[in-house]
């Protein structure tokens, strides 16, 4: 069958596989030409598919030679659904990482749920080995609470005053307006649930119950704070609230890790990336892209993956760390700096949308918005046939 990008309200309906291969693929490469560093032995990854998560394993399998372990949810293909791009993204990472000769497991299901934590628990307990590093880099929609047998959705709102901003339309490419409704009291509370610290904390409390941390362990989880253009929504919406909840669990955890094992929970303020809810948030589509075209024109760019080389080889194991007043890592201190935020502000407010869609940022920002999910790479054959038949024999290992 032929695949095409299938694209309803801005939402990718479906993957390429031989594009999924080919994102995968070049993270690899990418990671082999960085230099090596002395690194975690023993990881696991909550949220490790897509985004950072998939290029901080990339980045420790390649660049510390560690052993990684990932959970994250993913649908498989069946008939003419292609499955999901990370469910892709494990398949070739894992074809890929046989030639690092460590070990690199996939569970795919529901990271929030008891069973996973009792499935992965027993793993490495009888077959990984104790932890060194644990990445929280979760990004759902929705958790189910088995107490209350309820399922609890989060959402992308603001608290105070609606937002209201720009975006791309990815099907039409046009700027259109966008706009964020208020949040209720309940709203911000279930979307703290399903997005800030409660769960990272029920994990690296399960895994130290069952002694399966070593010493001078580190657990890390990603957030972002930005700029003025976003704030309503990061640091003022409900994400903001999530986040700050997230932040205020890792100042718990680093308590009780630094007594217990010498260790460290970790907050990293990451740069801004393009990721499937990017074109939801007022003004990011618009921000990413001037952001990159200013960045590249300064020459201080990173790709995902040297983004999150230099976290692990320079900040976290390293001794170029980068904090703020309240001890989060602020591997963001490139975007943030006083020249690149003006500049990108300037380009925000000036320019036209003939001139916003000439920009190398924008057509950067539209490019890997869909490379995420396996298309816009001008040197394969979208018009070749695929045998999704043949490839759904393919599982995550």
């Amino acid at each position: 069958m032929l695949i095409e990008p299938s694209i309803r309200s801005n939402i990718f309906l479906n993957a390429h596989p031989v594009g999924c291969e080919r994102f995968v693929r070049d993270q690899v490469m990418e990671a082999k030409k960085l230099p090596h560093f002395k690194g975690p032995k023993k990881v696991l990854i909550i949220g490790g598919s897509s985004g950072y998560g998939l290029a901080s394993r990339i980045a420790l399998a390649y660049g510390a030679h560690s052993d990684t372990l990932n959970i994250s949810f993913e649908t498989p293909p069946k008939g003419k659904r292609t499955g999901t791009a990370g469910w892709w993204n494990n398949i070739y990472f894992q074809h890929y990482a046989k030639e690092t000769g460590h070990i690199h497991k996939d569970f795919v299901g529901d990271a929030f749920g008891s069973q996973m934590k009792k499935d992965v628990i027993d793993y490495i307990r009888n077959t990984f080995g104790k932890l060194d590093l644990v990445i929280y880099s979760l990004a759902a929609g929705a958790r189910f609470n088995e107490q209350t047998g309820n399922l609890i959705k989060s959402s992308i709102k603001a608290i105070g005053e609606e937002a209201i901003g720009k975006t791309i339309d990815l099907a039409d490419m046009h700027i259109k307006d966008l706009s964020i409704g208020l949040a209720t009291e309940d709203e911000i509370k279930d979307t703290v649930y399903v997005m800030g610290g409660s769960a990272w904390n029920d994990w690296i409390m399960a895994l130290a119950e069952h002694d399966l941390l070593n010493p001078g362990f580190k657990t890390i989880s990603y957030t972002y704070i930005g700029g003025p253009t976003t704030d309503k929504i990061y640091r003022g919406g409900t994400l903001g609230k999530a986040k700050e909840d997230l932040e205020k669990m890792a100042q718990i955890m680093n308590q009780y890790l630094n007594l217990r094992y010498e260790g460290e929970a970790l907050i990293s303020s990451s740069k801004a990336v393009v990721t499937k809810a990017s074109v939801f948030i007022p003004q990011m589509p618009v921000y990413v892209s001037c952001l990159f075209d200013v960045m590249m024109r300064k020459g201080v760019h990173e790709t995902i993956l040297e983004h999150k080389m230099r976290l692990f080889r320079d900040m976290v194991y390293g001794n170029n760390r980068i904090v703020d007043g309240v001890g989060r890592i602020r591997l963001d201190h490139l975007e943030m700096k006083e020249d690149v935020q003006k500049e990108t502000i300037h380009m925000m407010q000036n320019l036209s949308e003939v001139e916003l869609f000439q920009l190398k940022g924008t057509q950067m920002f539209i490019h890997e918005f869909h490379q995420i999910h396996g298309f816009g790479y001008d040197d394969i054959d979208y018009n070749q046939d695929i045998n999704l038949d043949e490839l759904a024999l393919l599982q995550p290992e």
